[in-house]
């Protein structure tokens, strides 16, 4: 099989792309959420708890960025592999970060 000419659509290579993100700024939040009480106090009274805040803006997050990326026309020149190898290792990288931060603190 040769990769090398294989490509990925604008949606599906956008989208990927905000999932990566959107992975790495979930586990940024919940860190914040974490230390900085007055912030998990700020999200518990948007929407009735922390975690629905959480969710929904990791929602509107990769929504935004999926449409955003999605027009461009950068995400289309992406080597699909290089882009899948990024969003393994940004769920790798925030499932790490997430048990060393909760086995610790």
């Amino acid at each position: 099989m040769n990769t090398e000419n294989e490509k990925l659509g604008r949606s599906s290579a956008g989208f990927a792309m905000a999932a990566s993100i959107t992975i790495l700024f979930s586990t940024a939040l919940a860190w914040a959420k974490d230390a900085y009480k007055p912030l998990n106090s700020f999200m518990d009274a948007l929407a009735w708890h922390n975690w629905i805040t959480h969710g929904l803006a990791d929602v509107i997050l990769f929504a935004g960025l999926g449409l955003l990326f999605s027009r461009t026309t950068w995400v289309e020149r992406m080597v699909p592999s290089r882009l899948i190898t990024f969003l393994v290792a940004a769920v790798v990288m925030a499932g790490a970060g997430l048990f060393i931060w909760y086995a610790v603190f």
